[in-house]
């Protein structure tokens, strides 16, 4: 939850700062950084908007890549279409996230980290040629036709799509519920009602004690006389007549 507004705050300030032109380098890197970990904290506090930007980011991922494949048969006439496209996409997986929490997560976390190591790769191997060719196809601008290794670096994200979601599905995802860290109500009153129960017994065993203590403080020490030998009983019972 925290990559997902760290990356998406950090890149929109960065990019805002860039156009605007009013600070150098390493002063729009630095407002892009502060901003993108204090909108990292909150969509790692606040569980709802964590999940949906983990659910904006999922449809604003799938949205390219259908832009993308849609390209052989349909190229938009404007640049207003990819928008919109985009936001329907990223608004819906975002509320689709907020009903089917734990799966819609998985399968964003892995196309988010998939996408991250596909373009990682492609920085380093050929300095961002394929972001570049979708960027043109986003920006609706001619391109040169990446090469067979440009598509090999590419199909790395669909590879980690499927390593990532069965991964976190199969073995560290198995059993765990991110909810269970929110103590439900029902939860809540079950606990509740514990310290109730056990203040109760609690209180019962302080109260017993001191009914004890007050047998042993009034007019003689009444326990001590049922272990006496009946002979000293009688005896005690003759002196205080």
């Amino acid at each position: 939850m925290f990559l997902t507004g760290f990356i998406f705050a950090s890149v929109v300030v960065y990019l805002i700062c860039l156009s605007e032109d009013l600070l150098p380098l390493l002063g729009n890197a630095g407002v892009a950084l502060g901003a993108g970990v204090m909108f990292g904290l909150i969509t790692m506090l606040v569980q709802y908007v964590g999940l949906f930007m983990t659910g904006l980011h999922t449809g604003l991922f799938l949205g390219v890549a259908g832009i993308a494949i849609a390209y052989k048969w349909w190229v938009p006439s404007s640049v207003w279409p990819v928008v919109g496209i985009l936001l329907a996409s990223g608004l819906l997986l975002a509320i689709l996230t907020l009903y089917f929490q734990k799966g819609l997560t998985i399968l964003g976390t892995a196309i988010s980290g998939g996408a991250i190591m596909s373009a990682t790769l492609d920085y380093f191997i050929e300095k961002f040629l394929m972001v570049h060719w979708f960027g043109d196809r986003l920006k609706v601008v001619e391109s040169d036709r990446p090469c067979w290794f440009s598509w090999m670096i590419l199909g790395v994200w669909p590879f980690m799509v499927v390593v990532g979601s069965l991964t976190q599905w199969r073995i560290t995802g198995r059993g765990i519920y991110h909810q269970q860290l929110v103590p439900s109500k029902k939860n809540r009153s079950v606990n509740l009602q514990r310290l109730r129960s056990r203040e109760a017994r609690a209180e019962l065993r302080q109260k017993k004690y001191r009914y004890l203590y007050q047998v042993r403080t009034a007019h003689g020490d009444i326990i001590s006389q049922v272990n006496m030998p009946v002979s000293d009983l009688r005896f005690t019972t003759v002196s205080q007549a």
